[in-house]
């Protein structure tokens, strides 16, 4: 049995939690989130988590519709499809959390959704654009993503400021994403269900799994996902930005649940040292708002969906002459994501050759899906790149649709060390 995920744009935060001084039965209440037996129990979760798994032929069409809404909606599923989304303004951003521009509002069939937005501006919201693009790409290639759509609100009774809630009322409409609640299962250690993972962390998990084909496995798989961060420019990676979680059924015999106090109707697993609870643990990157652009120690806008600060990051750095010519991603990391957050990371070549792989399965056909489902037409800057190769200047879709490639084929072209 898997658990809701409080906010749909976070993992679930019950720091300080309380519990009952009594069990509860796993039917009789959803779990909130799991605790693990110990740290070294969740360290091997993280080692022996599912990265990658095949997704099978996803199609241009595919990638440019997105996946299937779980539940059934006519409404959103006319917005999915381009259709303007009525829907009548509930509560501004600043009590929905976080500071991405947003804010809630409710359809006229009663669901209430949060949707990121743009004002429209040079400086407005670039997340609606990049998290989509990102997604999507994360999902074709066979990595775990949760699904993002990108739609037209037509907010209605809506606050000059959606995010502030002032301003006069009047329907306003905005190039919108939204994301569906989600049922995870996530699993930490303490209580702090904001826990996440940092990527040195995993990386020295997997180093310490005994040789043998799991560990080949989980390395190839880990550096091939470390590499696609680096070429989406994925610096905002703070813990909270990615999460663990147990996929599929949960063992109830190898812990015991408490309700917890003050949230009626859910509960802590707590696992016990002597079995693990969960078969079938995944790793996930879910915050990948701040994508194809140029990562900095800061998030800007020119970390968002900026076609001039993307081509300008190469995806390696160059070794210095003498040096041993291992490959280093080029990757600012944010200050914000701490230690262990791993800037120019190491790849090895079994994980480059993966993901090379991967991205030589992706047409042209495919690329301009994505890029065209991102809405990079809206953009409201003129998107040009000249072709260092062939020196032809691109405009437009054409011009990130090539920029991919060429980051394509900087992976296709080098050799790392094992």
């Amino acid at each position: 049995m898997s658990a809701k995920i409080l906010r749909p744009f976070a993992c679930v935060a019950v720091a300080g939690f309380v519990l009952a001084a009594h069990a509860a039965a796993q039917s009789d209440s959803q779990i909130a989130f799991v605790h693990v037996a110990g740290a070294e129990q969740r360290l091997h979760y993280l080692a022996t988590a599912t990265i990658w798994s095949d997704p099978g032929n996803v199609t241009p069409e595919m990638l440019q519709a997105g996946r299937t809404l779980k539940q059934h909606s006519p409404v959103l599923e006319a917005a999915i499809r381009g259709e303007p989304l009525p829907c009548t303004f509930a509560k501004p951003g600043k009590e929905l959390g976080g500071n991405t521009p947003k804010f809630s509002c409710v359809t006229a069939d009663g669901t209430a959704l949060r949707v990121k937005f743009s004002d429209g501006s040079k400086d407005g919201n670039r997340e609606i654009f990049s998290a989509v693009a990102a997604a999507k790409l994360l999902w074709a290639l066979g990595f775990v993503s949760d699904p993002i759509y990108p739609i037209t609100v037509d907010c209605r009774d809506c606050p000059a400021n959606p995010m502030s809630g002032d301003g006069s009322r009047a329907k306003r409409t905005y190039l919108a994403t939204f994301q569906p609640e989600m049922t995870r299962l996530v699993m930490v250690e303490g209580k702090d269900a904001d826990q996440g993972w940092r990527w040195g962390e995993v990386d020295e998990a997997i180093d310490k799994l005994p040789p043998g084909p799991v560990r080949t496995r989980q390395r190839t798989h880990f550096d091939a996902l470390t590499l696609l961060a680096v070429f989406i420019q994925h610096g905002d990676r703070k813990p909270e930005q990615q999460r663990l979680e147990c996929r599929g059924a949960l063992d109830l015999r190898a812990g015991e649940s408490h309700p917890l106090e003050g949230h009626a109707g859910e509960s802590v697993f707590f696992e016990r040292p002597d079995k693990p609870a969960c078969s079938e643990p995944l790793i996930v990157v879910q915050d990948i708002g701040a994508t194809f652009g140029g990562a900095g120690k800061t998030s800007k806008a020119s970390s968002k969906m900026n076609l001039k600060a993307w081509t300008e990051r190469p995806v390696f750095k160059e070794a210095k002459p003498g040096e041993v010519r291992e490959c280093r991603g080029n990757l600012t990391v944010s200050m914000k994501a701490g230690d262990g957050s791993r800037g120019d990371p190491r790849i090895g070549e079994a994980g480059r050759a993966f993901l090379q792989e991967r991205l030589l399965l992706l047409t042209d056909a495919h690329v301009r899906a994505l890029m065209l489902s991102a809405r990079v037409d809206k953009l409201t800057e003129d998107n040009v790149w000249h072709d260092p190769g062939t020196g032809a200047s691109l405009s437009g879709a054409d011009a990130w649709v090539a920029a991919f490639k060429d980051k394509v084929k900087q992976i296709t072209a080098r050799r790392c060390e094992p």
